[in-house]
């Protein structure tokens, strides 16, 4: 039964932690300093968009949400590759995540279609 109780907590701080990241990042187009160990995305295009480290075994981030912003806590020890993903999984770039540093990354519309860009 404490087993069951920690699992239901630990989802509700996740969830707490994802409405958080949600809402402090909402606004988007400031231009904010990247927070070691943290993958910030922010689907600024008119899709949804995740991440997946392949390094990691296929690891992926939950689908961000059109006009939404999520900061997820991504430790690592190296550099490693992520590719970005429009919510219909097509292949949308790909970028370097260094965990020192940390990453924020929008996915946005171009004229050629689904694209990322640093901010």
């Amino acid at each position: 039964m404490q087993e069951n109780v920690r699992r239901r907590a630990g989802r509700g701080l996740a969830l707490a932690t994802a409405i958080g990241a949600t809402l402090t990042m909402a606004t988007t187009g400031a231009a904010q300093a990247a927070v070691p160990d943290v993958l910030a995305l922010c689907s600024e295009g008119s899709f949804g968009s995740w991440a997946e480290f392949p390094e990691r075994g296929g690891l992926t981030t939950v689908i961000v949400p059109s006009g939404q912003c999520l900061e997820f806590d991504l430790r690592g020890d190296k550099p490693e590759k992520v590719e970005f993903y429009a919510d219909d999984y097509e292949l949308i770039g790909t970028t370097t995540y260094d965990p020192s540093a940390g990453l924020n990354i929008a996915t946005i519309d171009t004229p050629d279609g689904p694209g990322i860009k640093p901010f």
